[in-house]
């Protein structure tokens, strides 16, 4: 089979993107799933020992360096003296649940209708298999970076990047390095409601904060209710919190989508009682939240407590590796900027728009921030109309033209960025 899809700043044959998709849709088959408890290794193992093979090139010129057990930081020596520059993606995966949803075997793999399907097609393997990618056509037509380039895929990254981002962090900063920008995910494509196309680069991203609810009562039969019962009480709650909102914070310079700016709410996890006929003496649920930029855990730990404490439930920050401050907002003054928003508009589609924004969820760029003076999120992948929320879904795919775009913007993006300074 041939892919036509075009890469207009690549100049391949028919059977070279052959190899392209090909190369891509064999590292989803490796079932690199990370999970909040101990998770195997040996997947992320073997996928980097197919990738050393099949993108060779790039394994033997660039410096590796195994950190945290399983994450990779790529090297693309440049002039020492000036500022480097960072790309960064994730291997890991979440789990693909019950595979009788998928139309598809979720670690096959398989190219179907110009697709290619599987879990972490879109989050965020197309990002992983990409940038290999391109930087392995950059070397085979000659390109040395001017700027030392960095590629930084971590491993854990689904579950709080506590062991692969943070050692990938650690190590650049333990050599005093600090990078001009770090590329990572969080903006896509979006389809707008007019039938349009919209780029989308995120300069900030939300923070990350999960609270416990707790609301006690007496237990007792339930055939004799009290006035106020911990189910009760805890129900009342949510549905203030459910009711209320923070104020928004005054939108950033430089953004011009307030699209998931609002720091938002959501109940994921309820307990309470353990026998029909026995009223429970306690009712917990667990609030998962994202504070905007401006605003901060604290904050929202007090608006939280401000409702619920009216009604007798206590609130509780549950600190885990995944809680994190919003980002500040990245400058659009800066010639990594620039090199991005050019090599975006030079790779989409023709009336694709172009606009900054805050994406909604948390991505390992809060742990790259600290080696790095601005982040960027993007990769070129158009988005259905439920958004950010079709990336964790049951038949997760990616169009064969989008990932050719993929390969295609990185190889862009890295040969304009890294010849800046």
């Amino acid at each position: 089979m041939s892919y036509d899809a075009p890469l207009k700043g690549l100049k391949l044959s028919g059977e070279e993107k052959n190899g392209i998709i090909r190369r891509f849709a064999g590292t989803i088959r490796f079932p690199t799933i990370s999970m909040p408890e101990d998770f195997s290794l040996e997947p992320f193992h073997d996928m980097r020992d197919y990738s050393a093979r099949v993108w060779s090139k790039v394994f033997s010129v660039l410096e590796m360096e195994l950190l945290g057990g399983a994450s990779i930081l790529l090297k693309w020596a440049g002039d020492p003296s000036l500022e480097p520059v960072m790309l960064a993606a994730h291997q890991d995966v979440v789990p693909a649940g019950e595979h009788k949803h998928w139309s598809h075997d979720p670690f096959g793999g398989e190219i179907f209708r110009n697709r290619i399907w599987g879990r972490g097609t879109i989050d965020y393997k197309c990002g992983y298999g990409g940038m290999l990618e391109a930087v392995s056509l950059l070397l085979a037509g000659g390109f040395k970076p001017r700027r030392t380039v960095f590629l930084a895929f971590g491993h854990d990254e689904e579950v709080g990047g506590f062991h692969g981002a943070k050692a990938i962090t650690e190590s650049l900063k333990n050599s005093g390095i600090v990078c001009s920008s770090v590329l990572d995910e969080g903006g896509y494509i979006y389809s707008e409601s007019d039938g349009s196309f919209t780029a989308e680069v995120a300069l900030a991203e939300k923070g990350y904060a999960s609270f416990r609810l707790k609301a006690d009562a007496v237990q007792g039969h339930s055939s004799v209710p009290p006035d106020r019962t911990a189910i009760g009480t805890l129900a009342r709650g949510l549905v203030a919190l459910d009711d209320a909102s923070m104020s928004l914070p005054d939108i950033p310079g430089g953004i011009s989508s307030s699209r998931w700016a609002a720091t938002t709410f959501a109940p994921t996890i309820l307990s309470a009682g353990h026998k029909e006929n026995v009223l429970p003496g306690t009712a917990e649920a667990v609030i998962n939240t994202r504070p905007s930029p401006g605003s901060s855990v604290a904050e929202v730990f007090e608006f939280i407590h401000s409702i619920a404490d009216p009604l007798g439930i206590t609130v509780e920050l549950l600190d885990n590796a995944s809680i994190s401050e919003p980002s500040t907002v990245s400058s659009r003054q800066t010639g990594d900027f620039n090199a991005l928003e050019t090599s975006i508009l030079h790779t989409v589609a023709p009336g694709t728009g172009f606009r900054c924004g805050v994406f909604p969820a948390a991505t390992d760029s809060r742990r790259y921030s600290q080696v790095a003076k601005n982040t960027y999120r993007f990769l070129p992948v158009h988005l259905d109309r439920r958004g950010v929320g079709a990336l964790h879904s049951a038949d997760e795919s990616i169009s064969i033209t989008d990932y050719l775009m993929c390969v295609e913007f990185y190889a862009e993006y890295i040969s304009r960025v890294s010849s800046e300074g």
